[in-house]
């Protein structure tokens, strides 16, 4: 099972528009069985797909629905309050993904306050109560028999939550703007890659599929930092050849009432499918191959 992580710890570098688009391709236009995974506190990804909630116990978060699988009146549910996250796995709690409007495709959303907490484990703890909690729950039995692929979005940071993930991950891809600030998280990023794969066995490397331009503009300091990058003796290897593009209809396909809901129910023709199948397919030969 490929567990595939967008990564970089500078935010509004577009990670959760990368995973959705990634997430869909490989549902939709693959047909394989695809489980997206919010490790972000802000919860954008689970929002993409579930009507999040203001948590009452901490109004600035978001927490999940109700899961519509959820019967008050079932007995084996008791002791359950119709919830789930992809937090649970902190508290030896089950986790049960919710589906979404995209076939072969459910979710693991987040749930800001219970990530914020794990997020704040004591050092001491850490290793145990949070860098192996992900690992284990992807490994389990009932997870690979369900998915065959699993994409998450991460945190900007490079905390435990994120270095769960990349301690989960079979491949990482790594989301920049081709800005200044953005630029310095792929050097971070690219550490703790490296620090991972020096302790890895050997028989399961985290592989680096590649530096992936997004959010691209048509301007002089876009072109001469990716120019830049691509001729760096150090991570021009990574940089991709394809690129996302900033597009409006990104952020409009987000809306609920969009009609379509995704960027490859659009017509053929259209621009931004066009380009998301190019990054999309490009990305999964790399992965897949």
């Amino acid at each position: 099972m490929e567990i595939i992580a967008f990564v970089n710890n500078k935010g509004g570098v577009g990670k959760t528009t990368c995973s959705k688009l990634m997430a869909e391709y490989l549902s939709k236009n693959k047909k394989r069985r695809t489980l997206c995974i919010d490790f972000d506190p802000q919860c954008n990804f689970s929002h993409q797909y579930l009507h999040m909630e203001i948590d009452p116990a901490a109004p600035e978060g978001l927490m999940p629905p109700i899961h519509p699988d959820y019967d008050p009146t079932d007995e084996d549910d008791e002791g359950w309050d119709g919830r789930s996250s992809i937090a649970e796995i902190f508290y030896g709690q089950g986790v049960i993904p919710y589906p979404t409007f995209v076939e072969n495709l459910d979710i693991a959303p987040g749930h800001a306050e219970k990530l914020l907490a794990a997020e704040s484990v004591r050092r001491s703890e850490v290793v145990e109560k949070v860098h192996k909690q992900l690992a284990s729950f992807l490994n389990s039995s009932d997870v690979r028999a369900a998915y065959d692929t699993v994409v998450i979005d991460t945190a900007p940071s490079k905390g435990p939550l994120t270095i769960s993930v990349i301690k989960a991950a079979s491949h990482i891809i790594i989301p920049s703007v081709m800005e200044e600030q953005p630029v310095q998280g792929i050097y971070g990023m690219l550490q703790l890659w490296m620090q991972e794969s020096l302790t890895r066995e050997k028989s399961r490397p985290l592989q680096l599929v590649g530096i992936l331009p997004n959010m691209f503009k048509q301007t002089r300091l876009h072109k001469d930092i990716l120019k830049s990058l691509q001729g760096n003796s150090a991570i021009g290897k990574y940089v991709l050849p394809v690129k996302f593009s900033q597009r409006i209809v990104f952020a409009e396909v987000d809306a609920a009432d969009s009609n379509p809901r995704s960027i490859f129910d659009f017509q053929e023709q259209h621009v931004a499918k066009s380009e998301a199948l190019e990054v999309c397919s490009h990305i999964a030969e790399r992965i897949f191959a």
